[in-house]
């Protein structure tokens, strides 16, 4: 709760007037006078001390809600700060740290402390998107409201308005979401212009992802109005797209160093904030006093899973810009060598014999490709994987009696009954035209192999047995969940024998995060991929497929691995009272 400061809290003073920081207005309630404090006052200190007084009486009263809906954290305070101090704010963060719902939040109370005359325009890619992201964040401020004060919420079209004494909807005010994916830049830029309004707010959610036609639209038209102010949110990506030239600094990139530098002032005459994951208000305490921002854990899991100094990492969680062009594999070539991942194993007992069965000829690939693995524990205790053998599956074009799935069903009977793989330890992709073969694979052999849609769900499993976060919460779809999980197996030293030309492959293909109710990671398709290689990378999908039986059939998980010293033993597997006339900001009319 924020504590009352005597200066500014709205009270009646000794001329039965309401003083509310030196503005003398008619009695009334606390929180009118709070928003008529709110919307008034010029002194920017007063203006956080009534923004989160508001956010005390309305989010988080419990007459109205059943728990804080918006808490005041360091972060949250540096960007209120930033918005009530700047015209133009750009503010760059990590995933999950609090971006969207305060500025949401500042929406909200712009909106309610002027309700017929400001206009709030939230802009993001499509309202499904909008509704795991900012607009999700709006309507959870606004519902516990709706019914005691005069206002319609209206989500299948993005908008909340005033609703007059006499049951009109003020249209022309309010709060309204604006579709601007780049196929709609059209649409949206035709909505922007001509809006007219004695207060416009603009607030540009995941700006990054759209075109910069709709920045330019926005400072050149809405700028026309008396009152137009503009926050631009977004994971930093390129300096080059709509969020990274509204961030530009005003003496050019080259004066400031976005890897340290957290704040700068803008070509624009405005101010950008970053927020770094590792500088996360949990991370300086030492302790999680804010679960939903960014954690030790969180943290530790996220270098893990992306590498300190990937791509991925630096700009998803340490909010570093990176030009559009650049990009890197999924692996490094450092990581593969200091794991130790090309290496042999050393077996303790006798392991499982695995397979991973790639059929790409029938997903437009190059190669139908085998790849063999064992599963076991190695002489330190540790419950590895290890890659052997691969196989380059070919037909006989000149055998006319044969069609050729049966031709190559046949090879793959033959070449796992050769090493001792049965048919559950066998993992094939399934995806598309792989489907059909699957089911001649069953009628020739047996129908126990794993089949696994690479462009289906990501599984419920987690990644690591450190992780709390599911492959679904993780990954885009099932491939890239594939791909991902030897990262971290990699790491944990339990993931061998990885071959020159396999690592070639894995250290080329490129990823992608994706915003929604979480980030998460999504695999470049084998088009992409190919377009730049002129190859599929049919053996690094199949290693993937033998990786996976390993997980999905006999319990490989990720596991710290044994201290140095420590004895050598097995171990098991682990698998928001009424409110009477609130919005009335003007208590003398």
């Amino acid at each position: 709760m924020t504590k009352k400061n005597f200066k500014f809290e709205p009270r009646i003073n000794s001329k039965k007037k309401m003083d509310v920081g030196g503005f003398i207005i008619p009695p009334t309630n606390t929180l009118t006078g709070l928003l008529f404090g709110f919307h008034h006052h010029t002194e920017h200190d007063a203006r956080e001390y009534y923004f989160w007084r508001l956010c005390d009486e309305l989010f988080n009263n419990p007459d109205y809600v059943s728990e804080p809906l918006m808490v005041r954290h360091p972060w949250a305070e540096e960007m209120i700060r930033a918005v009530i101090e700047n015209k133009y704010v750009s503010i760059g963060g990590a995933a999950s740290s609090g971006k969207s719902h305060t500025l949401a939040a500042w929406g909200v109370l712009s909106w309610l402390s002027q309700p017929k005359d400001t206009l709030v325009l939230l802009t993001s890619t499509t309202l499904r998107e909008a509704r795991k992201r900012i607009w999700g964040s709006v309507i959870s401020l606004l519902l516990p409201l709706e019914g005691l004060v005069p206002i319609r919420i209206r989500d299948s079209i993005g908008n909340a308005c005033y609703v007059t004494p006499s049951g009109n909807l003020v249209e022309r005010a309010g709060l309204s979401l604006i579709a601007s994916e780049r196929s709609r830049t059209k649409d949206a830029i035709g909505k922007l212009i001509g809006i007219k309004q004695k207060k416009v707010i603009l607030i540009g959610d995941e700006l990054s992802e759209l075109s910069e036609s709709i920045l330019q639209a926005s400072l050149s038209n809405l700028s026309k109005n008396p009152s137009f102010s503009l926050v631009a949110l977004s994971n930093p990506s390129s300096r080059f797209d709509a969020f990274g030239i509204f961030s530009e600094p005003k003496g050019g990139w080259d004066s400031v160093d976005t890897n340290i530098d957290d704040t700068w002032d803008t070509k624009w005459g405005g101010k950008y904030i970053r927020f770094d994951a590792e500088r996360s208000p949990n991370i300086i305490a030492g302790e999680t006093l804010y679960p939903w921002l960014p954690t030790e854990e969180k943290l530790n899991e996220d270098k893990a899973l992306l590498g300190q100094n990937s791509r991925g990492y630096m700009r998803m969680v340490r909010a570093v810009f990176f030009d559009s062009d650049e990009a890197e594999g999924v692996y490094t070539e450092a990581e593969l060598a200091r794991s130790g991942a090309m290496k042999q194993v050393e077996w303790q007992g006798t392991p499982i014999n695995i397979c991973g069965f790639d059929p790409a000829f029938t997903n437009s690939g190059d190669r139908c490709m085998l790849v063999f693995g064992k599963v076991g524990y190695d002489t330190t205790g540790q419950y590895v994987c290890e890659l052997g053998d691969h196989v380059h599956l070919t037909d006989d074009a000149t055998n006319k009696s044969t069609p050729r799935s049966y031709q190559i069903v046949k090879q793959v009977r033959q070449e796992c009954e050769k090493r001792g793989v049965r048919a559950l330890d066998l993992g094939v992709d399934s995806t598309g035209a792989g489907a059909p073969l699957c089911d001649l694979l069953a009628g020739e052999w047996s129908d126990d192999f794993l089949r696994v849609s690479f462009g289906g769900r990501a599984t419920d499993k987690r990644a690591s047995a450190n992780s709390k976060m599911t492959g679904h919460e993780l990954f885009m779809n099932r491939v890239t969940e594939l791909w991902f999980v030897g990262k971290e197996l990699i790491r944990t030293k339990q993931f061998f024998g990885i071959s020159v030309d396999l690592a070639q492959e894995i250290t080329g293909r490129r990823y992608d995060m994706i915003k929604g109710t979480n980030l998460r990671m999504r695999m470049e398709s084998k088009v992409d991929y190919k377009s730049r290689f002129g190859k599929s990378p049919d053996l690094a999908d199949a290693a993937f497929l033998c990786l996976d039986v390993a997980r999905q059939r006999h319990g490989l998980v990720a596991v710290e691995p044994p201290e140095e010293g420590a004895s050598v033993k097995p171990r098991q597997r682990k698998s928001i009272k009424k409110l009477t006339g609130i919005l009335s900001n003007n208590p003398l009319g």
